[in-house]
């Protein structure tokens, strides 16, 4: 919803350098308004703003009304330049006249800094400043400021609220002139922390299923706040509390069975796919490994579970077809050392791999059929085991899925696989970074051996290894964990310390070289050399370069229009496209959005046309 209504015109303007502004006017940062194209739309449409109405000068020709104020803010070393909103309305409607585009002032959500109004008693106004336009330069204009001391005056005395807010104002008006908003670095930093909050409890349940944390009770009540409950009784009524919620849980004997149920007695299934590293990326093994939560019921788990780990059953697929290709120049491959302990390679072809597959996600679950013979003729006039609960795991298993659905077989199609838990994540819930690490890393950090990895079978059995790892490491110390995390943290700090160390003199290094005493800078360089655009005088063709692509200027219009529809977001080349943007709307078809641009580029001179990827294809 455009906010032009607010913005109010006001009577004639101050002259005089450093009087104040009228009460009703409201500004905006000179440098908020500069950077609006660019921060508010994408690629295509802020070049189109750039070129009608900012770029090459055009900013500057269209002349500003300045005002300064001083923002009082000890991390501001000079005075805020502002501009009255009415001057940037106008400049909004001639880009709708002109460009047929709505664009309307930033909400104030998003961008609190943008319009500002200076209306509250007891705070400072903005002072005339002067003109800004071609026979003016901006710094020294800025020059003329009056020190701070010249402002004070006693007719805005100034009490603590009044000064804490109009210090707020000052900071979101700085914020404004920055290149991202507060508004994006605040929704980035919530995706970080959401995408964070999905590890831990990702986590979590990781060890609910492993019986290592209790499943929440809900609709329990807290016993603190029930009166009936003697206070002798309290102190075992709250513990019981708590360890029903997970809120306090004791370290886990790792020499006792798991002390809590498995969490929907499920299978572990892991997956890992290798592919040849060139040409379509052919697949050339599958690995698959199954660990049976019913299988470790009774049983201790050991040190960092290596006693739950004899249980996982591994299988290893080789492709007869792609038989003849190995890795070896990103990756070393081992198709053929799956080790023996998990058991022997199996042939198969690419016909065939579905439904090997698919035996390995029912019963018996990657057992082979000798291993069963004496269960078979045991229990033969048993009813069949009823349907599992699977979970589904990997180690950047988004890939593994992928590969999965090329070999004809669909994860998400079958209706028992509840989820899929990936150990790059629980390792990063474990030890709070950022970062992903390789399975190998992980696997020493559990010092755990791994043998021949990137063979798809040792691979899904180690991947395996180190979910039960991880979760088992997690539960053993909580002090423990609290000391590695601080560690990680303190570590963490003295290697960036580090880097930024080796980078300063790193660069220091490079300057003593490059700047030698000495010396007339030698003979003159031709503009190509910089990768400047050149012309050719004779036809009047430019080019410009980008890095060692040149894309001539008279591009065709079907090609430029077949290169946007990869990015088109609206409907196709020649639907209409509106869609709402943070500092405007479009309403306008490809097209005539392709053409403006054209005849943009045109009125700038000689038709010139930049490249397509600065254009943002």
């Amino acid at each position: 919803m455009s906010t032009t209504g607010a913005v109010l015109s006001f009577p004639e303007l101050p002259q005089v350098i450093g009087q104040e502004a009228p009460e009703e006017l409201k500004f905006c940062p000179l440098a908020a308004v500069d950077k609006w194209p660019y921060k508010f739309f994408g690629h295509l449409d802020s070049e189109i703003i750039s070129n009608a109405f900012f770029a090459a000068g055009k900013f500057r020709i269209r002349g500003w009304t300045l005002y300064y104020i001083h923002t009082l803010l000890d991390t501001a070393n000079k005075p805020l330049i502002l501009v009255p909103a009415t001057e940037v309305q106008a400049l909004f409607d001639d880009i709708k006249r002109e460009l047929r585009l709505l664009v309307y002032f930033p909400s104030v959500e998003k961008e609190p800094g943008f319009l500002l109004s200076f209306t509250e008693k007891g705070i400072p106004r903005p002072r005339y400043l002067g003109r800004l336009d071609l026979e003016h330069n901006l710094a020294e204009m800025e020059a003329k400021i009056p020190p701070f001391t010249h402002e004070v005056t006693g007719n805005h005395p100034v009490d603590d609220r009044s000064f804490a807010a109009f210090k707020k104002k000052m900071e979101e008006a700085l914020q404004a002139t920055k290149q991202k908003s507060r508004f994006q670095k605040e929704k980035k930093k919530k995706e970080r922390i959401n995408l964070k909050q999905r590890w831990c409890e990702q986590m979590k349940r990781a060890q609910c299923y492993l019986g290592v944390r209790p499943r929440k009770e809900p609709g329990m009540r807290d016993p603190a706040s029930d009166p009936s409950i003697p206070m002798r009784e309290l102190e075992q009524a709250v513990q019981r509390y708590n360890l029903s919620q997970s809120v306090e849980l004791p370290d886990l004997d790792i020499s006792e069975p798991a002390p809590f149920e498995f969490r929907n007695n499920v299978v572990f299934i892991c997956v890992d796919v290798e592919a040849y590293e060139k040409n379509e990326r052919p697949i050339t093994e599958i690995g698959i490994s199954t660990l049976d939560t019913n299988d470790l019921i009774g049983i201790p788990p050991g040190e960092v579970g290596k006693t739950w780990m004899k249980k996982i059953r591994a299988r290893h697929f080789r492709i007869k077809e792609t038989a003849h290709l190995h890795n070896f120049e990103f990756v070393a491959g081992c198709a053929d050392r799956f080790e023996p302990e998990f058991g022997e390679s199996e042939w198969i072809t690419f016909k065939e791999a579905p439904q090997m597959i698919a035996s390995c996600f029912r019963p018996p679950y990657s057992r082979h059929l000798d291993q069963l013979e004496g269960e078979l003729s045991k229990g033969a006039e048993e009813s069949p085991e009823p349907k599992r609960k699977l979970v589904l795991v990997g180690h950047d298993i988004s890939n593994d899925i992928h590969y999965l659905r090329k070999l004809g077989y669909d994860v998400a199609n079958l209706s028992n696989l509840i989820e899929a838990l990936d150990t790059a994540d629980l390792y990063r819930a474990w030890k709070h970074q950022q970062n992903p690490s390789k399975l190998g890393s992980i696997l020493v950090d559990l010092e755990l051996t791994g043998w021949n990895l990137h063979n798809a079978g040792n691979d899904a059995a180690y991947t395996l290894q180190a979910l039960v790892g991880i979760t088992i490491s997690t539960r053993t110390s909580k002090a423990n964990h609290n000391t590695n995390t601080q560690a990680h943290f303190s570590a963490r700090v003295e290697t960036l310390e580090r880097e930024a160390r080796d980078r300063a003199a790193e660069e220091a290094d490079e300057w003593a070289v490059a700047d030698t005493e000495g010396g007339d800078g030698g003979a003159p360089k031709p503009l190509e050399r910089f990768g400047w655009p050149t012309e050719d005088v004779a036809t009047g063709s430019r080019q410009a370069r980008n890095g060692e692509k040149i894309v001539e200027a008279r591009d065709s219009r079907k090609e430029l229009e077949a290169k946007h529809a990869m990015r088109a977001d609206g409907k196709d080349n020649e639907g209409a496209v509106t869609r709402d943007v943070e500092g405007g709307t479009f309403s306008q078809s490809m097209s005539e959005r392709l053409a403006m641009l054209e005849k943009v580029d045109g009125d700038a001179g000689g038709g010139v046309k930049l490249p397509l990827t600065a254009r943002g294809f």
